[in-house]
């Protein structure tokens, strides 16, 4: 009996944290959030939430996931255009190869910022796939 409790302990120790809840809102805060939450995803227009919604914990939640979707996607861009020049000189290949990267990172861009719009006007919560965990950890 003591070696099972001790392997339920042990268990327990070693089972991964459960993920961050998501944050409590009322329905009025969601609802005056939404057209804000929503322009958080439009590129460089995440900062009018940021600053004009502050109060506003959905605003904010959308705002902090359309900033890292834009850091990200300006990063990606940067990388995208530095490899660019290198594949320009690899004839055929190097093209095709360059034409799937600037299609990948467009495609990948363009669908979440068009499911950050929709889960905005929804009023959900929606956790944006590895983004939305760095999302969480900004704190301002």
């Amino acid at each position: 009996m003591p070696e099972e409790k001790e392997k339920k302990k042990n268990e327990k120790e070693k089972a991964p944290e459960a993920p961050k809840e998501m944050p409590k809102s009322d329905s009025s805060e969601i609802e005056e959030g939404k057209t804000f939450a929503a322009i958080g995803y439009l590129g460089l227009l995440f900062l009018i939430p940021l600053l004009a919604a502050r109060d506003n914990k959905f605003a904010q939640f959308h705002a902090k996931q359309g900033m890292m979707l834009c850091i990200v996607g300006i990063i990606a861009f940067v990388v995208i255009a530095i490899l660019s020049v290198v594949l320009w000189f690899i004839p055929c290949i190097g093209w095709l190869i360059e034409i799937i990267l600037w299609l990948a990172l467009f495609v990948g861009w363009l669908v979440l910022a068009i499911m950050g719009l929709v889960k905005a006007f929804q009023g959900e919560y929606w956790k944006m796939p590895v983004l939305g965990g760095w999302a969480e950890q900004l704190n301002f």
